[in-house]
């Protein structure tokens, strides 16, 4: 048995790896147009604060380990320009030595991932802007930063990535300005919990504009819609596309936001095609249905299942779906969300209870802070919905019980019987969930 997979970062060596350890006897091949490996790209903006630690730090394995020790034949540089799905054959141009041939194969893995939007506008086509995506994104800021000691940043876009960055830069002395097209930050979260990422924003000095339309770069001005402003370097993270365009052209179906659709055994609609990760759909537990929600986990847990699936291909397994999980840090906060949030519920049309409490992480102990937990539940029956969380101390293993709970279709009442673990350097005698939970049940 023969396998090509396109693109090998998060899905795609995840795929490799477990047709390779089921499968032992199977031939893999890994092409991957960057010079890169499998890597972890959410730590790219953390890679900057250090002048020395190359950006390899970030892959998950070495080249060579891949090959030796796992038997996969993965070849970087490669890039595939064609997909015959009849013939089952691919078309590849070494982009090293600038030739062209192709691979034939039994299955074929299309796990191309997702692209940052880049501004069309007139200017931001030069060498002091920048994107964070892939790891010559972090090399090129990087090496500018350090070359060039930048005192002032503007960053287009005010969601995960720029705020990351905002919180990045501050602490390198590099003064973030945000400018953001919607009209409020965090669109996703409720207004309760917005509310302490924009005190903190607040709080540590950063100007933020909020519906703001970018017009031009000339030189070292932005100028927008709101006047004109100075920056030394600029980072655009305005959200991504799926690299989809490669699959449509050889007669492949896209789905939502444009990426692959895939059905529960992530199998496209050509026969002995699978698709996972950025470039794919994903299924939504809780919305019944698939969505768009490119994230590292759920590339890995998606490549895994694609491997699984073509080594087996009488016993195939469904992929279970996400719950819509994700956090970051800014700087003291941590911001983390699961289940269903506020504007789905609403569209939706959902009877539910919303519930907002504030606590503190700790017992009578130094070095606590405090936390707030946004709890949605179903009117009458309690299911637990969704639930977000902001907060100085330990936040996201506290989301992740509550993830457990959507997982399990638990109640807010059995939330609130939950036993967790209690002393006074971990959490008061009724930890904030507890809290939220007994408010939620209530109100039911």
């Amino acid at each position: 048995m023969k396998t090509v997979i396109i693109g090998g970062i998060a899905a795609g060596l995840s795929a490799a790896s477990q047709i390779r350890r089921q499968s032992p006897d199977s031939r893999v091949i890994v092409l991957e147009k960057s010079g890169d490996v499998s890597y972890a790209a959410c730590g790219m903006p953390y890679n900057l604060f250090f002048k020395d630690k190359p950006v390899e730090k970030l892959y998950a394995l070495p080249l060579e380990t891949i090959r030796a020790e796992r038997g996969i034949d993965f070849r970087v540089r490669q890039e595939v320009t064609g997909i015959d799905p009849a013939r089952k054959v691919v078309s590849i141009t070494d982009l090293t030595r600038g030739s062209h041939y192709t691979e034939e194969y039994d299955f074929l893995v299309y796990a191309t991932g997702n692209r940052a939007i880049r501004l069309s506008l007139p200017g931001f086509d030069a060498g002091d802007v920048f994107c964070f995506k892939t790891l010559d994104d972090t090399r090129n800021t990087k090496k500018f930063i350090y070359e060039n000691a930048p005192a002032r940043a503007v960053l287009i876009g005010a969601g995960y990535t720029n705020l990351e960055v905002a919180d990045v830069f501050s602490n390198m002395r590099i003064k973030p300005v945000i400018i953001e097209k919607a009209a409020t930050i965090l669109p996703a979260f409720s207004p309760e919990a917005r509310e302490k990422v924009l005190d903190k924003i607040r709080e540590k000095g950063i100007e933020l504009l909020t519906g703001v339309d970018v017009e031009a770069k000339e030189g070292r001005v932005i100028r927008t819609s709101a006047g004109s402003f100075d920056a030394d370097l600029v980072v655009v993270a305005v959200g991504t596309r799926p690299n989809s365009e490669l699959f449509a052209a050889s007669g492949g179906v896209l789905g939502v936001a444009g990426a692959v659709q895939v059905d529960r055994y992530l199998r496209t609609n050509f026969e002995d095609i699978f698709s996972g990760g950025d470039c794919a759909e994903h299924y939504v537990r809780q919305l019944g249905k698939n969505s768009y929600f490119p994230l590292g986990p759920v590339a890995n847990k998606q490549g895994r299942l694609i491997g699984n699936n073509i080594v087996n291909p009488e016993e195939m397994k469904p992929f279970y779906g996400i719950d819509q999980s994700a956090v970051f840090k800014f700087f003291e906060l941590t911001v983390a969300t699961t289940g269903l949030n506020e504007r789905q519920l609403q569209a939706l049309g959902t009877d539910f209870v919303k519930v907002t409490v504030d606590a503190p992480t700790r017992g009578e102990y130094p070095g606590g802070g405090t936390i707030r937990i946004v709890l949605f539940c179903e009117k009458g029956t309690g299911l637990l919905l969704g639930a977000q969380m902001v907060g100085d101390d330990v936040v996201a293993k506290r989301l992740d019980v509550i993830a457990t709970g959507l997982y399990k279709n638990m109640t807010v009442f059995e939330l609130a019987e939950l036993d967790l673990s209690y002393a006074p350097p971990y959490s008061p005698v009724w930890d904030p969930i507890l809290v939220a939970a007994n408010l939620a049940v209530k109100k039911v």
